[in-house]
């Protein structure tokens, strides 16, 4: 299906297993990022740390189409809830992503057509495949991204009522933005480190478990495509 494969994660701790799956491969430097190449299953498996945020997140993307040719990106990484029908350690799957901290009406004004990014349905159904195999639970939905680190339940409820999210993270809008530009299938696969109501600490004890679940889930999804 594909031959050249991107996985992106925005920290050390959502990527740990993704490098170790790929320990075989070599490394290359492009400007400051650092990018793991490894052959698996007959296909080219591109990986990187991209760093939290929107901007790094986007030039990582570039890089990876540019440079190394990917075909398709997979984000892995965790979230947080914006619903209290999401709990933690549920698997969301982004059907569609948005920006919570830039208004829509001047993303549809100067880029119609943007102000939403929609993930490919096959990969996405590969990703509900993998789960109901697994028994996990995986919650289709609509995943918003900015910068900025959310876990005040008061500034969550807002930004679930303004952009009707069900997740919150700070990257997945921004690689759903390079891939449409680029006109690339991509998905977004995250596990909620930190439920509607959880505190730092919540986060702090539960990022790395969630971190490892989706990294998990996503390994098994780039053996099957």
């Amino acid at each position: 299906m594909y031959q050249t494969i991107g996985i992106i994660c925005a920290m050390d701790k959502e990527f740990a297993l993704i490098r170790d799956a790929l320990s075989h491969g070599q490394t290359e430097k492009v400007g400051l990022l650092t990018f793991y190449v490894a052959e698996q299953n007959g296909k080219k498996i591109v990986a990187a740390v991209s760093g939290i945020g929107k901007v790094n997140a986007a030039c990582c993307a570039q890089m990876m189409i540019s440079r190394f040719g990917a075909e398709c990106i997979l984000n892995s990484g965790v979230c947080g809830a914006l619903s209290p029908t999401l709990h933690r350690m549920d698997i969301v799957l982004a059907d569609e992503l948005c920006y919570h901290d830039l208004e829509e009406e001047h993303l549809r004004d100067q880029l119609p057509g943007f102000s939403r990014f929609h993930p490919d349905t096959e990969l996405n159904g590969l990703v509900r495949t993998l789960c109901k195999e697994q028994g996990l639970s995986c919650v289709t939905g609509r995943v918003a991204s900015g910068d900025a680190f959310v876990l005040d339940p008061a500034v969550k409820a807002e930004i679930a009522s303004r952009t009707g999210g069900d997740a919150i993270e700070m990257e997945g809008a921004a690689i759903g933005h390079t891939c449409a530009l680029n006109q690339l299938p991509f998905a977004v696969i995250r596990c909620v480190s930190d439920g509607l109501s959880d505190s730092e600490m919540d986060y702090n004890t539960f990022a790395g478990i969630a971190a490892q679940k989706c990294a998990k889930l996503v390994l098994e999804a780039i053996s099957r495509l």
